[in-house]
């Protein structure tokens, strides 16, 4: 049942208890209550019946069950408007567990990474863990699927009937339209998915990153680049408003000089919508153009000029909070919503505006957007659904004591007291990963000619200093010996198609991005999750795949062919069939082993994501060749002479 049907078949008792002619639910005692559409803090009663909200400030309120609000300060729960579950490695049921108690009261799932691997059985798989549950979990219907079409293939090919299949089986979003060029050009596939989602009346997500800041760094004077680059030092370490205030301001004012007027062809595919893609002062082109923004889990460089973006607006309407991708660890440790508040807080966001970014300013965007029932979340207000989050102390602890989702008391202490469903998954979601057994030769890059001793050869490589570790697209001449290249100045990267479509290993070489003496292999790549092997020699790169393949997917690292650590993830080769904890500590594992082997830990899927995902700027070796994104097309890994 809707939010929207509960409360109409609800309607006449919700009215009897507001006029306090029954006794209600439950009621939270003297409370510090945030009003999020004024911002301010006020002492209170809350009554709460039937799941909605029936009474602020009315001591006369009796209920079944009270609760003492004393010292206690009562915000709306956070609304997550764009979530990969499966980057958390767990499936529904356990991420709910987890971020409930977080105080997270509803989130809306982008299930593309699993929809990439089983199609719409995905999709299914993750609708059938989300019923029951200490919150509300809305699936989108994912929209490019794969990313890109003549660049990689996946286990799936979403088209628009499928989208109006997912649709009919209870996606309340069309999931974020990454496809930026096929959109602006019409591209027929696409075009028919967004209309799929006009023709319904339902919100159409955005990503659309701008990556103009090197554009604007090269268009600064030496006066103005002392200043940026004090704002960026001061964002690191101090944090200090006045060095970013100066910076944000310049950089904006170059960009606004930039061509951006393809934005007009994605906003009028689009419509009204959000986009979550924003490192810093580029944000102010997509309000500049009508577009809202999500704030996410800033790059520490950019953290302090992100958040001043934001204070230097008059009006914050637009402004949202998402969590988007969060790996397991991090979710336990850090948190999803309430850990991307945290961290804005700490680089200067005022509370309040962090909260009410996570709450209203969501739930009012969906709603406009086409999400009925968004219009019932997102305030402490009567006649609203009683999604409420208790902390200890002052609003800026973000101390969570008590989570309140649709009148039911979810977890108390931060830990969450609702009985969780057990995993829901059928024997062939065990079964994603098809590749047969990987040896060094598999690996090792062959000569097509073995009657030279070099060979000019395209490679994959990250420039020094590069604001952003994208990788461009350069040419070496390469020694060949007994008909093998020489790779030992480089990383070797190789990717299988794992659903059988191909039996054939696509190799590179990376340049800028040392593994010392080892390899990692996953089966989480994305978007298409094809097995991926990064690495340093042919030994560890097949071990480390042969790893993967043998526990139906997962991510691997091996160094001087000893095993480091191992994730294993068999269903879809995306998530876990152990124990919540049990996951953490190999994802643990994991990040000691990137340490060891001279890779950064912090982003763990970044050293795929970078040479892998061609939906992302630069390069990438794909399931189906070498793409190079400036040509937009599939090239020779060798250059003829």
């Amino acid at each position: 049942m809707s939010l929207l049907d509960k409360r109409i078949s609800n309607y006449d008792e919700l009215l009897r208890a507001a006029r306090r002619e029954i006794q209600l639910d439950i009621i939270i005692r003297d409370t510090n209550i945030l009003n999020v559409l004024t911002g301010e803090l006020l002492k209170g009663d809350i009554g709460i019946h039937k799941g909605f909200i029936v009474g602020l400030f009315d001591k006369s309120l009796k209920a079944n069950n009270t609760i003492d609000g004393t010292g206690k300060t009562a915000i709306p729960s956070f609304i997550d408007p764009h979530v990969h579950i499966e980057s958390s490695m767990i499936l529904p049921n356990s991420y709910s567990e987890i971020v409930a108690a977080q105080g997270t009261g509803t989130i809306f799932a982008d299930p593309h990474e699993i929809v990439n691997v089983m199609g719409i059985e995905g999709f299914n798989l993750m609708k059938k863990n989300t019923k029951d549950l200490p919150m509300r979990i809305y699936l989108d219907a994912p929209s490019c699927v794969p990313s890109k079409r003549d660049a990689e293939s996946s286990g799936a090919d979403i088209h628009a009937e499928d989208i109006n299949t997912m649709i009919k089986s209870g996606a309340k979003k069309i999931g974020e339209l990454m496809s930026i060029e096929e959109i602006i050009s019409g591209d027929p596939i696409l075009t028919d998915i967004i209309k799929e989602g006009w023709k319904n009346g339902i919100p159409r997500d955005a990503h659309y990153p701008i990556l103009d800041l090197s554009k604007a760094f090269g268009m600064l004077s030496f006066s103005e680049k002392i200043r940026v680059f004090s704002g960026l030092i001061g964002s690191k370490i101090t944090k200090g408003k006045h060095f970013n205030s100066s910076a944000t301001k310049i950089l904006i004012r170059k960009m606004r000089q930039l061509d951006h007027s393809a934005l007009n062809a994605y906003l009028t595919a689009l419509g009204l919508t959000s986009d979550h893609e924003n490192l810093g002062p580029e944000l102010q082109i997509k309000l500049d153009y009508g577009m809202r923004v999500l704030l996410k889990s800033p790059l520490e460089d950019l953290g302090g000029m992100l958040v001043e973006s934001v204070k230097r607006l008059r009006y914050k309407d637009s402004i949202g909070i998402t969590s988007d991708d969060v790996w397991l660890d991090e979710l336990i440790n850090k948190g999803a919503m309430i850990g991307v508040i945290k961290e804005l807080v700490g680089y200067g966001l005022d509370p309040i505006d962090a909260v009410r970014f996570a709450t209203i300013n969501n739930a009012q965007r969906l709603a406009q957007a086409g999400f009925q029932d968004a219009s019932l979340l997102g305030s402490i207000s009567p006649g609203q659904v009683a999604d409420i989050v208790l902390l200890n102390g002052p609003l800026d602890n973000f101390d969570v004591n008590i989570v309140i989702n649709e009148g039911r008391i979810v977890a108390k202490g931060g830990k969450c007291i609702f009985s969780i469903p057990e995993a829901k998954f059928s024997p062939k979601a065990l079964k994603t990963v098809n590749v047969p057994q990987i040896t060094e030769d598999t690996i090792v890059l062959h000569s097509p000619n073995n009657t030279k001793d070099k060979i000019n050869t395209r490679i994959l490589e990250i420039p020094e200093k590069a604001a952003l570790p994208l990788p461009i697209l350069s040419q070496e001449r390469i020694p060949i010996k007994d008909g093998i290249l020489d790779s030992s100045k480089y990383t070797m990267i190789c990717v299988l198609n794992r659903y059988g479509k191909s039996k054939k290993a696509i190799k590179g070489l990376i340049k800028g991005f040392p593994v010392e003496n080892g390899a990692i292999a996953s089966t989480v790549a994305h978007d298409s999750h094809n097995l991926t092997i990064i690495g340093s020699n042919p030994k560890d790169m097949s071990l480390a795949a042969n790893s993967v393949v043998q526990s139906n997917g997962g991510i691997t690292a091996y160094k001087n062919g000893k095993k480091l650590a191992h994730i294993s993830l068999p269903i879809g080769g995306l998530m876990s069939d152990a124990s919540i904890n049990e996951t953490s500590k190999s994802i643990l594992q994991y990040r000691d082993a990137l340490e060891s082997l001279g890779l950064d830990s912090s982003n763990p899927l970044l050293h795929f994501v970078i040479f892998s995902l061609p939906s992302v700027p630069g390069p990438k070796v794909t399931d189906l060749g070498l793409w190079d994104d400036q040509k937009a097309e599939l090239v020779p890994l060798f250059v003829e002479d």
